[in-house]
């Protein structure tokens, strides 16, 4: 049987961010993208990491190619999720103005698989740049997951549907070097877990 719980202090969000990417039940919990493209053939590289309690923290890592001047494709690495993504950009100022794109990805967990897609909007002014990524996230959990340590059942395989929505910013130090910062906000259930809270990444972001 599983039990639902909500979570809303603090330390229990973190706790349970923590037993759900352990436990392989999410897609990559990071965005870090802006609807800005990396041009053709530029190459993009991300590194950062989410803190999931005390003295845990989840590292996240991403890879991109500049396709054609306005479409990214890319590979996205969290401890237990492993992917590709490719980002769309159909309002693509380079310089300093307004940006929009479309994101997807398709990966797999260490339970299963996970899929997303969603818009992405940013304005670059300089040195700072501001984005937001709206990802409707899918997961697909092959067997049941259980708690290691009280036996209850973490997940029921299945299908499981939840939204994120990420606030972020890049602030850049050179042209072809940031550092970036993100908050997240979730709604739905993946698991028995409802995601009621936020986490937040600090990383850097470089352009080749």
């Amino acid at each position: 049987m599983i039990r639902r719980h909500k979570i809303k202090k603090l330390p229990a969000l973190f706790l349970g961010f923590s037993l759900l990417v352990l436990s392989g039940c999410v897609a990559p919990l990071s965005s870090n993208f802006t609807a800005r493209s990396l041009d053709k053939g530029k190459i993009g590289l991300d590194a950062g990491a989410i803190p999931l309690a005390e003295e845990a923290w989840c590292p996240a890592a991403k890879v991109a190619v500049g396709m054609t001047s306005n479409l990214d494709i890319g590979f996205h690495l969290e401890p237990f999720a492993i992917g590709l993504f490719g980002k769309y950009s159909f309002t693509n100022t380079i310089e300093n103005g307004f940006s929009s794109a479309g994101l997807f990805g398709l990966g797999a967990t260490a339970n299963g698989m996970y899929a997303y897609t969603g818009p992405i909007l940013s304005y670059k002014m300089d040195f700072f740049e501001p984005y937001f990524v709206g990802r409707y996230n899918y997961i697909r959990i092959s067997e049941d997951i259980e708690d290691i340590w009280f036996g209850d059942t973490i997940a029921a395989a299945g299908n499981y549907y939840y939204f994120q929505f990420t606030f972020g910013g890049i602030l850049w130090i050179t042209r072809k070097f940031g550092l970036n910062f993100e908050l997240s906000t979730f709604s739905g259930a993946p698991g028995f877990f409802e995601l009621d809270g936020t986490i937040f990444l600090v990383g850097l972001k470089g352009r080749l």
